[in-house]
């Protein structure tokens, strides 16, 4: 028995020490979002989706759209999410804040590696592409309030 609870502690300290895993490369940048109305509206149904962007649209004061954009969407699972417009694997490689571009799949594609990223279960993981098995993209924290979703980090 002995033997056994210091099998089990030890066992315990490796895991405790490890380092987590990253799940994006993407930088930290500060997010704090607050849909419009309308747009929240648009959101309530399941696979929208709208996109967020520095110089696309006029902005409350002290929002902060994080790395490369903003993409909140409703997954298919009905819950609200969002998560970083740019591709994990041009960052890396490339250096490049390059866009990935949502669809009526609820996919998010890069066009520049071709990375496709998938959105429908909010897991944003790549299922094609460079990307595979390697880099997601940057989830962020999304709440459903009843009359607006805010992101944050």
């Amino acid at each position: 028995m002995r033997k056994f609870m210091i099998g089990c502690l030890a066992s315990l300290l490796v895991v405790g020490c490890t380092e987590p895993e990253e799940d994006s490369p993407i930088p930290n940048h500060r997010v704090y979002f607050e849909t419009p109305y309308s747009d929240y509206t648009l959101l309530q149904n399941t696979g929208s989706y709208k996109t967020y962007t520095t110089g696309s649209g006029v902005y409350k004061t002290n929002t902060y759209l994080g790395y490369g954009g903003l993409l909140v969407y409703r997954s298919f699972d009905g819950v609200a999410r969002c998560c970083d417009l740019a591709c994990p694997y041009c960052y890396v490689t490339k250096g490049l804040r390059i866009e990935v571009i949502p669809n009526s799949s609820l996919e998010a594609v890069c066009e520049l590696c071709q990375s496709v990223f998938n959105l429908q279960w909010g897991a944003c993981i790549a299922t094609s592409g460079p990307s595979v098995n390697n880099y997601m993209l940057k989830i962020y924290y999304c709440r459903d309030t009843g009359s607006t979703i805010l992101v944050g980090n």
